[in-house]
Order: structure tokens, then C-alpha cells, then sequence
């Protein structure tokens, strides 16, 4: 089973080209957009999986 970690992101709506930005920035990283909902804020709950050696440090 795969272990991940999550966080939150919350952002106006006011310019999609800075969420789009923001958002593949994000992707680079490993982190996935996993929820999102709002209208003139968007909440956009990501995610990526935990390292092998995170789990460890962690467990």
C-alpha cells in the first residue's frame, strides 16, 4: 500500500494562467492534484507518495 502526504492549496480564482502555473509547478514535484472544489477560491487538496526512507524516518 502506498503511503501519501498531502497538503492544501488555496488560491483566489482571479488569474487561472497563476493557478495553471502553480499547479504544474507542483506536478514537477511529485505532487498531484487530488480534490479540489470553490468558486472565487479554490481550495486544491494534493498529494504525493511518501519516499521509502520518509516511511522509515517516519515509522
Amino acid at each position: 500500500m502506498v503511503d501519501y502526504e498531502y497538503r492544501v492549496l488555496h488560491m483566489p480564482t482571479t488569474s487561472i494562467s497563476v493557478l495553471n502555473e502553480r499547479v504544474n509547478a507542483d506536478a514537477q514535484d511529485g505532487w498531484e492534484p487530488y480534490m479540489m472544489s470553490g468558486s472565487d477560491f479554490i481550495n486544491i487538496v494534493m498529494r504525493r507518495p511518501i519516499r521509502e526512507d520518509e516511511q522509515q524516518d517516519r515509522g
